[in-house]
């Protein structure tokens, strides 16, 4: 909620994460930095995920005229003003139920996309990076639960190259002949 305009470089399709808003007793809004150096990083975007910021570029260009630059917030009010924490929450729940979704919170989807880069195969240090964790170990503290799959992969890896240095050098490590 506390990304400007010019922390989104969509044509490197990345954004920057420097600053967050925090509610405090869901009253006054106070600008912040995320809580770690890692979570201050560039976050790379989906061809889906720059096109939707693109469509809000326009829209807020349209809204500014076409010369202006855009510096504001990414997600404001039409003044430009932030939005509330519980807006976006209440819009974001009320979304979900019209299609059908479990009520979640906004850090939910964060989790979501952790579990689907981790069950999709993803690399737990890739995924880590994705979601600028400090260190891995955070990652797999987490997620660590949805590695299994990954395990079994890893030891079936090994034993495909063990297998074929069986077949090229013999087990005994001698090259076999022709």
């Amino acid at each position: 909620m506390g990304l400007h305009w010019p922390e989104v470089p969509l044509q490197e399709k990345v954004l920057l994460v420097r600053w967050n808003l925090t509610a405090v007793d869901n009253n006054r809004l106070f600008p912040g930095h995320p809580k770690t150096r890692a979570g201050r990083n560039r976050v790379s975007l989906s061809p889906r995920v720059a096109q939707a910021l693109g469509r809000r570029a326009e829209a807020a260009r349209a809204a500014l005229g076409p010369q202006a630059l855009l510096e504001g917030l990414v997600f404001c009010r039409p003044d430009g003003s932030p939005l509330r924490p519980q807006q976006v929450l209440v819009a974001l729940r009320r979304r979900a139920a019209e299609i059908g979704l479990p009520r979640i919170g906004v850090h939910d989807l964060r989790h979501t996309a952790a579990t689907i880069m981790i069950s999709s195969g993803v690399p737990p240090a890739v995924v880590s990076k994705t979601l600028r964790h400090s260190t891995l170990s955070t990652t797999v503290n987490l997620y660590g639960h949805l590695l299994p799959h990954a395990a079994r992969d890893a030891v079936r890896a090994l034993g495909r190259a063990l297998e074929r240095a069986d077949r090229d050098h013999g087990p005994t490590g001698t090259a076999q002949a022709a």
